[in-house]
This record gives structure tokens, sequence and C-alpha cells, in this order.
């Protein structure tokens, strides 16, 4: 039996922003995204932002056990 992933979770590297928001923007057209955060970071080149993405893919079973 096939295993297959139904919570996913991905992370963005992002310089400002505006460009944060954007790729948040582009997550939302996906109707399995739950949740989204959008982090601000600094070093000591600067700021920097960090996007965490979760999608949760619900899916019966019946179809999760046929290869």
């Amino acid at each position: 039996m096939a295993k297959y992933d139904l919570n996913t979770k991905e992370q963005h590297f992002a310089t400002t922003r505006k460009e944060a928001e954007t790729i948040v923007e582009e997550a939302k057209e996906d109707k399995h995204l739950t949740s989204w955060k959008i982090s601000e970071k600094h070093n000591k080149y600067g700021e920097y932002f960090i996007v965490d993405l979760q999608f949760t893919f619900n899916t019966p079973k019946g179809l999760m056990e046929v290869e």
C-alpha cells in the first residue's frame, strides 16, 4: 500500500514585505491552503521575510487505498 502525504508545509524566502505578500496571494488560489504566516527576521545584512504555508488535503479513504 502506498503512503500519501496529506499535510504539506512549505517555507519561502522573501527580501521585501511586498514579495512575501505576493507569495501568500498566489498560495491563496489553492483551495487546500489552511494556514500561512509571514515572519520578519533581521541579521547583520538587513531584514528578510520567511513565509510559512500549510496545505491540508482531505481525501476519502477509499481513494487512498487504490494504487
